[in-house]
């Protein structure tokens, strides 16, 4: 029901809706009974705190093209990628997605306040049922990104997971003149495509689902995922490029803490020319292999990207590299390049967030050192000792009190299976607390890594991506270091500068963002993080237990 999409603090009654059988999570075959929007008591409506323009209420029958792209647990969580139990897909997936009125639409576009973006900071995801969110300064909102330049045409999104009619619904609300073309797995696009043909036999979809093409994206090495997440989004006179770290779902773009950065509006150059971030840019999107990602190099080819500054492109392709392109060498190649080694001392810590951990090896040297050593890559520095490295992610306690509960721990797939295996890595872990920004009970499906000074006050650099702490993401060397193998396609931006940045703490601060508080707080002897496929007794803040029966 609506009420349970949008309220973390529903009475009993409504929270039923998380307790629902197997057949009613099929995010496929959705009865049509079940797809008809509720009227919610007041007393439910009552307990949102969503703004107003969310709480209008629709009785118009909504079809359920929700496309997981998930698989078992074992399989990709082990590597890294963003995996999932059958239950986990039923609760992520199965909230349903009301149609838009026009007055709601109104309402919506009243309430946005998108600050003036900035190339050289990135921002937060507005939060559902936390108002301050919408006017803090330093979040925007999936409609903010498509109504950014005037009138969007076209909607190039690279994604691991979509929900068809979510991703509709935006664009009818806020672009509606314009196409979209999605990038996904390609075992993933099949089953898209054959739901997508279906919706556009019914009648009252026909027109909403006309301009979509799904496009499949080859994945040549086991386990490997289409991670990526970004949009290219062509406006009238201007093209941006949006790096971001959610899937195109409702809950990841209005219950979690996600990260997006949004270049300036580029428009088309008049003469020849190029910079570093536009040519890795097309060297990226060539290495797909597609005839619509040509497309797209051709689109971006004749743009002036010179206003982008400060800020690198990371990315990762599948296969086995010889050079420094991808995966962490590519991370390697811009820091011995950009960060000065005299400026940054030792002492200087790295820190890391993500919101899946892959399989690393029975100890740090199997794998985690030699990333780690990349990540302390400077100019004119000489050999340091290991810098402090501390990893923050959720505690089973933190997803216990979310806003969302255990529901949301669904977004952070880390094994039982893969957490036996690297006891050692307990040392490394810290919670997850981001004070500052009101998210400390909103569950991080962000992925950040950075380099601290002691102080905590400058970062000489901070790294935004969908590349989670996994071999499959970053990749792995040969035992003759020559090629570095690796699974998935992986896209961030770094932010890196001839001097270290300033950090804010507010969103009056000109500084850089960092999403968690500091100093990150590390865990106790009895803290545990969280586990996705064990059973937790203790109630949630939805009166759960996990799993959700």
């Amino acid at each position: 029901p609506q009420s349970s999409r949008q309220s973390f603090k529903t009475p009993q009654s409504s929270r039923q809706s998380f307790k629902t059988p197997q057949s009613s999570r099929q995010s496929f075959k959705t009865p049509q009974s079940s797809r008809q929007s509720s009227k919610t008591p007041q007393s439910s409506q009552q307990s949102s705190n969503t703004p107003q323009n969310s709480q209008q209420s629709s009785k118009t029958p909504q079809s359920s093209l929700q496309l997981n792209a998930r698989s078992d647990v074992t399989k990709n969580s082990s590597s890294g990628g963003e995996s999932s139990t059958t239950l986990e897909m039923g609760h992520r997936m199965k909230r349903p997605i009301k149609p838009l009125l026009e007055e709601d639409t109104q309402n919506r576009k009243k309430r946005r306040v998108t600050p003036p973006l900035k190339s050289d900071q990135w921002y937060f995801t507005k939060v559902a049922g936390h108002p301050n969110t919408y006017s803090e300064g330093v979040a925007v909102t999936f409609g903010d990104l498509l109504t950014l330049d005037g009138i969007l045409k076209r909607s190039w999104q690279f994604t691991f997971m979509v929900d068809v009619d979510w991703l509709v619904e935006e664009h009818t609300a806020f672009a509606p003149y314009s196409t979209i073309v999605i990038f996904l797995g390609k075992k993933e696009a099949m089953t898209a495509k054959g739901n997508l043909d279906k919706a556009k036999l019914k009648a009252v979809f026909k027109d909403r689902y006309r301009n979509i093409k799904i496009v499949p994206v080859n994945l040549p090495i086991a386990f490997g995922t289409h991670h990526t997440k970004m949009m290219v989004l062509e406006f009238e006179e201007t093209t941006r490029i949006v790096i971001h770290t959610g899937n195109l779902l409702f809950d990841d773009f209005n219950t979690k803490t996600q990260g997006v950065w949004v270049s300036p509006g580029c428009k088309k150059q008049l003469t020849s020319g190029t910079c570093s971030f536009k040519q890795y840019l097309l060297n990226y999107l060539e290495s797909y292999k597609l005839p619509q990602t040509k497309e797209l190099c051709e689109i971006i080819s004749r743009l002036d990207m010179s206003s982008i500054k400060n800020v690198e492109l990371v990315g990762s392709t599948p296969g086995s590299h010889t050079g420094s392109s991808f995966g962490y060498r590519r991370l390697k190649d811009l820091l011995s390049s950009r960060v000065d080694g005299h400026l940054v001392k030792p002492g200087w810590r790295i820190v890391a967030n993500c919101s899946s951990i892959g399989s690393l090896g029975s100890s740090s040297d199997v794998w985690l050192d030699k990333f780690l050593s990349a990540l302390q890559s400077t100019k004119h520095g000489g050999i340091e000792r290991r810098a402090l490295f501390q990893l923050v992610f959720p505690s089973s306690e933190m997803i216990r009190n979310s806003l969302e509960g255990y529901i949301g721990g669904g977004s952070v797939p880390y094994s039982i299976r893969t957490h036996l295996k690297q006891p050692w890595l307990r040392q490394h872990l810290c919670h997850w607390t981001s004070k500052e920004w009101g998210r400390s009970r909103v569950v991080p499906h962000i992925k950040s890594y950075c380099r601290l000074s002691p102080d905590m006050s400058r970062a000489s650099w901070f790294l935004l991506t969908s590349a989670n702490l996994s071999k499959a993401a970053w990749g792995t060397e040969n035992k003759a270091q020559t090629n570095l193998l690796i699974r998935s396609y992986e896209l961030g931006v770094l932010f890196v500068k001839d001097s270290p940045w300033e950090l804010c703490k507010s969103s009056a601060d000109p500084g850089l963002l960092l999403p968690y508080t500091l100093p990150p707080q590390s865990y106790s002897q009895t803290d545990k993080p969280w586990i996705c496929d064990i059973s937790y007794d203790q109630l949630d803040t939805h009166g759960n237990k996990w799993p959700v029966e």
